[in-house]
C-alpha cells in the first residue's frame, strides 16, 4: 500500500484585466488503498462579465455557466478540506501551480495545502531527455490511453492520472529526488570595444538538517572581442535594406567552463537567475547545450525583484562577489530549502533508533 495520497489537478483559466483568473478546478484523488475520489467545480471570477470566445470554444464552458458559479472564496475552503491529509499534488506543466498560488495570494487565502506540488511534465521530460514540451494529448496517444473530453479540468486531471499510472510516476518522482543543486549566475554587457562576460557556478546541497551547504564556487571573467558589419537584407522582392549585425568572438576558456558546468549539473537541480533564456546567447556562442534537468529560478525562490538583484556583481572583485554570494545563500537559506520541499525534491535521510 502506498504511503501518500496523490491528487492530480488541472485548472482552466482566462485572462481578465491582465491577470489569469481560475474558471474551473478539476482533480482526482488516488488514495493509498487504490480507490479514487473526484472534485470538479466551475468558478466565477471577480467582477466577471463575459468569457473570452477562444476559451469558450476551447473548453465548452459558457458565460452563463460561470455567471451561475460560486466565487473562488466560496470554492477554496471546500477544495482545501477535500485535499486535507498526507497528499502530493501533481499537475502537468508549471502553469497550474503558478495560477493557483497567484489566485490564493490575491484573495488572502492559505497556500500551504498545495505542497508538495509536482510538475509531472518536467519529470517526464527529464526522464526521456526531451527539450520540447509534450502535450497531454501526445502522451495519451503514445501510451494508447483513450479519453472522451479534453480541455476540461476534471477530464485533463483524469488523463494525467492515467498517464501517471501507466508509466509508474511514483518511481519516476523518487528516482529524480535530489538534495544537490548547481546555481549559475551570468552577466553579459556590451562595452566600447568588448563584451564583458562574467560567469559564476556554485555547487551546493540541502543537508538533512534543512540547511544549505556550499561545496564550491567558481567564477570566470572574460572580455570577448566583437565587430559590427553591415549586410543587405531583402524586405520584399527587389527591395533591400542595410542592417547592422554584431559578431561576438567566443572564448575557448569560457567554452570549457560552461561545458564543465553542463557535465556536473546533469543530476542536480539547476538554479538560474531567471531561466536559461538569459544564458542562451552565451551558450549558442560557445556551442553549449544544457541538459534537461529539474530547473528553478531565483525569481521563483525569492519572489521579489529586489531580492534577486542582490545577486548582481555591481563592480565587485571576484573574491568579494563570491564572499557576498556565501552570505546571500545563507540569508535566503529558508527560501531555497522551502522550494526543494515544495517540489518534493529534498531527500531526507532516515533516522534509525
Amino acid at each position: 500500500m502506498r504511503k501518500y495520497t496523490y491528487i492530480f489537478i488541472d485548472v482552466e483559466a482566462t485572462l481578465i484585466r491582465g491577470k489569469q483568473n481560475i474558471i474551473e478546478i478539476g482533480a482526482i484523488k488516488w488514495l493509498p488503498d487504490g480507490t479514487t475520489e473526484e472534485f470538479s467545480q466551475l468558478i466565477q471570477p471577480y467582477k466577471f462579465r463575459k468569457l473570452n470566445a477562444h476559451i469558450q470554444k476551447l473548453t465548452g464552458i459558457s458565460t452563463e455557466e460561470l455567471l451561475r458559479a460560486p466565487s473562488i472564496k466560496e470554492v477554496m475552503p471546500h477544495f482545501m478540506k477535500w485535499c486535507a491529509g498526507d497528499t502530493i499534488l501533481v499537475a502537468f506543466g508549471e502553469f497550474d501551480r503558478k495560477v493557483l498560488e497567484d489566485e490564493l495570494v490575491r484573495y488572502d487565502l492559505d497556500t500551504s495545502f498545495l505542497y508538495p506540488f509536482v510538475d509531472f511534465q518536467q519529470k517526464y521530460m527529464i526522464e526521456n531527455k526531451q527539450k520540447e514540451q509534450p502535450s497531454l494529448l501526445k502522451l495519451l496517444e503514445t501510451y494508447n490511453i483513450e479519453v472522451d473530453i479534453q480541455h476540461r479540468a476534471l477530464a485533463d486531471a483524469i488523463s494525467l492520472f492515467n498517464i501517471f499510472k501507466e508509466i509508474n510516476g511514483e518511481q519516476l518522482i523518487e528516482k529524480q529526488q535530489t538534495n544537490e543543486f548547481g546555481l549559475v549566475l551570468s552577466e553579459f554587457r556590451q562595452q566600447e570595444e568588448v563584451y564583458d562576460l562574467f560567469l559564476t557556478y556554485i555547487v551546493g546541497e540541502i543537508t538533512p538538517a534543512g540547511t544549505v551547504n556550499i561545496q564550491s564556487v567558481q567564477s570566470i571573467n572574460k572580455q570577448l572581442a566583437y565587430e559590427t558589419i553591415e549586410e543587405q537584407r531583402e524586405i520584399t522582392e527587389g527591395v533591400t535594406e542595410t542592417v547592422q549585425r554584431t559578431i561576438i568572438h567566443s572564448s575557448s576558456e569560457v567554452e570549457v567552463f560552461i561545458k564543465n558546468i553542463i557535465a556536473d549539473v546533469e543530476t542536480k537541480v539547476l538554479i538560474t537567475r531567471s531561466g536559461l533564456k538569459q544564458l542562451s546567447k552565451i551558450n549558442r556562442l560557445h556551442r553549449a547545450v544544457f541538459p534537461k534537468t529539474e530547473a528553478m529560478t531565483l525569481q521563483q525562490i525569492l519572489q521579489t525583484e529586489e531580492a534577486v538583484n542582490e545577486f548582481t556583481l555591481n563592480s565587485l572583485t571576484i573574491p568579494s562577489y563570491e564572499n557576498k554570494l556565501y552570505t546571500l545563500l545563507k540569508k535566503y537559506e529558508p527560501h531555497i530549502v522551502s522550494e526543494f520541499e515544495k517540489r518534493l525534491l529534498f531527500k531526507k535521510e532516515e533516522i534509525h533508533i
